[in-house]
């Protein structure tokens, strides 16, 4: 038994992937007037820094990224098939390097709030990925 690299790199791959989507819907609920491909890089720039202090759309990414995180805990402990939680965890230690170096400017609430909810929400995953093992579920 050991921990699955392979598991581990696919579910992230896969977390940010749909990370991406989400992120894109995200914008384009929020901030899609001011998101205009016509717009000079620096206004888009500009429009970026404004939507990343809007307390509702971090919120909302707060809850789709805890959501992806479950989701990316869950499929790394299914991807390994042994030692669920311990893939879970290496997931998660993964989406907090990655959470790290790409925050970026967005209040200090958000990333305590990112940073802190990150490993719960892999192991959650990973718990519900053994719970639905040990009952033979798929």
């Amino acid at each position: 038994m050991y921990i699955s690299i392979r598991a581990i790199t696919l579910a992230s791959l896969a977390v940010i992937g749909v990370d991406i989507v989400w992120g894109f819907l995200l914008i384009g609920l929020f901030g899609a007037p001011a998101f205009d491909s016509s717009l000079p890089n620096e206004q888009i720039l500009a429009a970026m820094q404004v939507l990343q202090q809007d307390t509702r759309y971090l919120t909302c990414g707060l809850i789709f990224g805890t959501a992806s995180t479950v989701l990316g805990g869950f499929l790394a402990a299914r991807l390994a098939g042994a030692l669920a939680y311990f893939n879970a965890l290496g997931f998660g230690i993964v989406g907090l390097v990655l959470n790290g170096l790409t925050l970026g400017d967005v209040p200090t609430w958000f990333k305590v709030s990112s940073l802190a909810l990150t490993l719960p929400a892999a192991l959650l995953g990973g718990h519900i990925a053994k719970q639905r093992s040990s009952t033979g579920q798929p």
